[in-house]
């Protein structure tokens, strides 16, 4: 290998290991990673802003200021709504839910399906007193299966399609990856239906607020004078209690000792790991004291475009100007560094916040936080369905091949603003930056990836893998790399590195490459086996309290079973 397929391979594989830490954010993570690449002169300067003006950028912004209009209609809540209240039993309410998450995710982006359907299932499972931990974690997999039946159900489609068109000079149709992702959509539906319900029939409805979101928090404590707790070691305390000391602070330093011999004195600070349930038991009882308050609380999950993301907990500035405080954290981090303040907001994060109600609903909507309460459907406003028409107008010109999808959707955004139904400045202000950033530089990477020649090497590598240069075989390779790779990255950044090795393979063992990249856009979607690959994921193992071993249990034979069916699809009819 030369000097410049060494450093884009090993370039790639150093930024796929920062993302699956998910300790920087993944715009950061592909930015400087992309900046790298022109410093080793892997990109040139003429390429290294190419991929902002690539029509699959364009899209996704097109596709996400689209969905901040629909979103405002409220239509999708409002006919979940009326069907949910027909159905007859929990698994027709899961099968609504599902299947319209499914529905919605064929046309936008997954986390856009998901922001859409999210307050939906929290609306239906407080209206029928079943646990969001049941219906949760299988709209995720749903808005992720509906993703892979046409060009827009997510970016990485998008990034297929365009090696597609710069290997054969023309794209996918509109509906084309449908063909293999309607039967897995239709078969994955069936199974999250039939599995979920048992899968989490332990769980069980509680009519607090707590049902509704997670059940284990990071909180900051202190010791009052008179607690009940002063002279007790920290394993005496968690013995007792139901909860698990991380640090204490006293006179603002760490105490370092082994657990048993701390013992706790009036004016300590814990950061203490409990329910909600048993802090407030321990504070009524006067043995712990809150370090903050205030008049009311919500709990709020983090949604992947929200503006506090990669913020720690002390410089919310915006916050603390209203008055309001972070009183809890539940986060998928396990791991407490420094202080309560020093925690880090992620995706899928809730926050419980205390303060005034009308500065924590401002706050709220202001840093898009989504507030885990039961939301009824609003009322549809008048011009909803005619924004929606225009919508379906142009998914119909991209689906008959009359436009391209950069230029279709371009036109919906026009004659939305020019409707007055999309109003430009304030929806590009809110536009998920960190998808349209992450696509924008990995497209030139995955570019490099072909041009630096290393495509070919990797693909004449597992070439020398198989056996035989069977179609079938090396078509199935794909997909299980695929969807092997996407359980640790983003799917925008591992069909923008598989894409151009599918391209090798191609050309290395004489298959079309079609198939190839259909089973790349299909396996990127097939996240069903941790919380980091995808946003969706996260967000609801914050929001549900879902444990890591929860998803292996429900998505890997929904992974098996995807992959058989898609499989089939491809051997009989692709191939």
């Amino acid at each position: 290998m030369t000097f410049d397929q060494i450093a884009i391979v090993g370039l790639l594989l150093f930024m796929f290991v920062v993302y699956a830490l998910d300790r920087f954010p993944a715009e950061h993570v592909a930015a400087a990673g992309l900046t790298a690449a022109f410093a080793l002169g892997l990109v040139p300067v003429a390429d290294v802003f190419s991929g902002f003006s690539s029509p699959a950028v364009m899209t996704v912004v097109e596709i996400l200021l689209i969905v901040s209009v629909l979103s405002q209609t409220h239509a999708i809540e409002k006919l979940a709504d009326r069907i949910v209240g027909r159905a007859g039993s929990q698994a027709a309410v899961l099968a609504v839910v599902c299947g319209c998450g499914a529905f919605v995710s064929v046309f936008m982006n997954n986390i856009g399906a998901l922001a859409l359907m999210f307050p939906v299932a929290l609306s239906v499972c407080a209206r029928l007193q079943m646990p969001a931990a049941k219906m949760l974690m299988p709209l995720s997999f749903a808005t992720l299966l509906g993703g892979t039946c046409s060009l827009t159900g997510t970016p990485a489609n998008l990034v297929v399609n365009q090696w597609k068109i710069s290997e054969t000079g023309g794209g996918f149709g509109y509906f084309t990856l449908g063909t293999v992702g309607l039967p897995i959509t239709i078969a994955g539906l069936i199974w999250l239906v039939l599995a979920a319900p048992r899968l989490f029939r332990h769980v069980r409805h509680v009519p607090a607020v707590a049902e509704r979101g997670p059940s284990v928090f990071f909180v900051e404590v202190r010791i009052p004078a008179g607690s009940a707790l002063i002279g007790a070691s920290l394993v005496d305390i968690e013995r007792g209690h139901e909860a698990k000391i991380h640090d204490v602070l006293r006179s603002g330093a760490h105490v370092f000792a082994r657990r048993e011999k701390i013992e706790l004195m009036a004016g300590d600070i814990l950061i203490v790991e409990c329910t909600l349930e048993t802090l407030e038991g321990m504070q009524s009882q006067r043995l712990l004291d809150p370090t903050s308050g205030g008049d009311e609380r919500i709990e709020a999950v983090v949604m992947p475009d929200s503006t506090i993301l990669g913020s720690r907990i002390g410089a919310l500035e915006s916050f603390a100007e209203r008055g309001l405080s972070v009183v809890a954290l539940a986060s998928r981090r396990r791991r407490i560094e420094g202080q309560f303040s020093d925690l880090q907001i992620g995706v899928g994060d809730v926050l419980v916040l205390a303060g005034d109600p009308a500065a924590l609903r401002e706050a709220a909507e202001e840093a898009e936080l989504l507030p885990l309460s039961a939301r009824p459907a609003k009322h549809v406003p008048a011009d909803a369905y005619r924004s929606i028409s225009i919508f379906i107008l142009g998914v119909t010109a991209t689906a008959l091949g009359l436009a391209p999808p950069e230029i279709a959707f371009g036109g919906v955004v026009i004659v939305m603003a020019l409707l007055g139904s999309l109003r430009l400045r304030p929806a590009l202000r809110d536009v998920n930056w960190t998808i349209v950033i992450l696509l924008a530089c990995m497209i030139p990477l995955g570019a490099a990836v072909q041009e630096t020649g290393a495509a070919r090497v990797i693909a004449n590598s597992l070439m020398a893998a198989l056996p035989w240069a069977d179609p079938f075989a090396v078509t199935t390779m794909m997909l299980v790399l695929a969807a092997a790779l996407t359980v640790f990255v983003d799917n925008v950044s591992t069909a923008a590195v598989l894409s151009p090795v599918a391209a090798g393979i191609s050309t290395r063992a004489g298959v079309p490459i079609e198939p190839l990249l259909v089973a790349v856009a299909i396996g990127t979607s097939l996240d069903f086996l941790s919380p980091f690959g995808h946003h969706n994921n996260a967000v609801v193992m914050g929001a549900a309290g879902y444990r890591f071993r929860d998803f292996p249990k429900l998505g890997f034979p929904l992974l098996l079973l995807c992959m058989a069916v898609a499989l089939a699809i491809l051997r009989f009819f692709w191939l």
